[in-house]
Formats: structure tokens, C-alpha cells, sequence
């Protein structure tokens, strides 16, 4: 898959080892999910949902402890510890549980942005386009979180991680980008949203026309951050999808 210029600035070259890690730990928290939900005996996902909740922000963890300039935070009230990699807050939410659903009308979370998401939001999140639409005033009850997140450098940036599943078809997609928070019910206008491949991927150099690339020239593989390969083997193959800039994102 391509690099996008906005992976590209974002990430630099790791953007495919980076890709990778993060498909594969959606897909082993949504392994743990289905465990858990197959331990549980009962027809109702309460064990699936609660599962995936916690496990979506501890696999990513995981996935990127080795890497140098990881960096996991657990802010004050807050029961998740998130990864900052590279200055670059991800934070993952299930935006659909089908495909019935497009990514671009994606609310972050079921109901009321919880406090924590609102001061992320606030502190980390794109220069809102409209700040007469957007939600950029902190209610009282987001203040404290804010407060917590005071260590962290005010450069850092919001990356989203949304993501499709259910119990019964496993991990349908996955996107990222960057978005701003419009109102209390979570609705998000993205500034950059781009597919996250849910096979494994490979680099290939760039050479001249007609000369192959030496072996030591070459870039290698990205290498799996997860042994279990999670991704790769519950999803099928996906096609090489179009990057949404700011145009498509706003619906022009």
C-alpha cells in the first residue's frame, strides 16, 4: 500500500511497521473479546464489549513497547492507559459494528463523549476549521482530565484509530487520521482519514527503471510486532484504498 504525504509527515518511513502494529493489536484484543466471550457461555456481549474496551488499548501498548519513543500515560480518572508514539497520541474507538455505517459520519463513542475524550480532544486535537461549529470549550466535569494531561508536551498530536467489528464477523476495517470534535454527541469532521491495511505489509525499494535493487539497498519487510499475526489471518485481503483528504472529509 502507498504512503500517503499525511502518514508520511506524520510518521516518517516506520508508517508501514507502524500500520501493521496497530492492525494486529485490534485483532488480538478482538481474539481476547471473543475468548471472553466464549468463557462467558451466554448469549449476551456484555463479556465481548467490555473485553474489547480494555484490551484495544493494552494490545496497542504491547504491540509498540520495544519501540524507543513509546510512551504510555494513564491520566487521572481514567481506567485506560493510552500510547503516545513519536508525540503522536493514537487513540483507538469503535466507530461501526457493520458496514452500514461510513467511517466519514463516525461518532466516537455510543452516546456523551466521556470526559476524557472531550479534553483530548481539546488539548490535542486539529485547529477545529469552523470554531463557531466546534466543541471547544471544556464543560466542568472535563477540566480535572485536562489538568492530568498537563505532563504531556503541547505539541502532541490526536491520532484516531477508528475501527469496524462484531462478534460474529471479526474485524470488518480499520482507519486513521486526525479530526476534530464538533458537539456532545460525538460527532467527528476529519481533516485526513485513510484506510489501515489488515493484511501484512511489505516494502519494496525504489530502484531505477530496469535495474533490480541490490540486496543491501533494499528496504526489508516490516517485521511482525505480534507473533499471533492476528490480522492476517481473521481478515481478508483488502484493495488499495484512496486516502480522504479535507475535501472529502467535508463532503465537497
Amino acid at each position: 500500500m502507498r504512503m500517503s504525504q499525511w502518514a508520511h509527515d506524520t510518521f516518517g518511513q516506520r508508517v508501514p511497521l507502524i500500520r501493521q502494529g496497530i492492525a494486529e493489536a485490534l485483532s488480538v484484543a478482538l481474539e481476547n473479546a471473543l475468548d471472553a466471550q466464549k468463557v462467558a457461555q451466554t448469549d449476551h456481549l456484555h463479556p465481548f464489549g467490555f473485553t474489547l474496551m480494555s484490551r484495544k488499548f493494552e494490545a496497542l501498548a504491547e504491540a509498540f513497547e520495544d519501540l524507543g519513543d513509546v510512551r504510555v500515560v494513564k491520566p487521572g480518572g481514567s481506567q485506560h492507559e493510552l500510547v503516545v508514539l513519536d508525540g503522536k497520541l493514537l487513540f483507538p474507538f469503535r466507530y461501526a459494528k457493520d458496514r452500514s455505517v461510513s467511517v466519514m459520519s463516525a461518532r466516537i463513542g455510543d452516546g456523551r463523549p466521556s470526559a476524557l475524550v472531550q479534553a483530548l480532544f481539546n488539548r490535542f486535537g486539529p485547529e477545529p476549521r469552523m470554531r463557531q461549529l466546534a466543541l471547544h470549550d471544556l464543560p466542568p466535569h472535563a477540566v480535572p482530565v485536562a489538568e492530568a494531561l498537563g505532563d504531556l508536551p503541547d505539541d502532541t498530536r490526536l491520532v484516531l484509530i477508528a475501527y469496524a467489528c462484531n462478534a460474529h464477523s471479526g474485524l470488518l476495517d480499520a482507519w486513521w487520521g486526525e479530526a476534530e470534535l464538533l458537539d456532545r454527541t460525538g460527532s467527528l469532521r476529519w481533516h485526513h482519514c485513510e484506510e489501515i491495511p489488515l493484511v501484512q505489509e511489505s516494502v519494496a525499494p525504489a530502484g531505477r527503471e530496469g535495474e533490480a535493487a541490490a540486496f543491501d539497498h533494499g528496504v526489508p519487510p516490516a517485521p511482525a510486532l505480534n507473533p499471533r499475526r492476528g490480522a492476517a489471518r481473521l481478515a481478508a485481503p483488502v484493495s488499495e484504498p484512496l486516502p480522504f483528504g479535507p475535501e472529502a472529509a467535508s463532503g465537497a
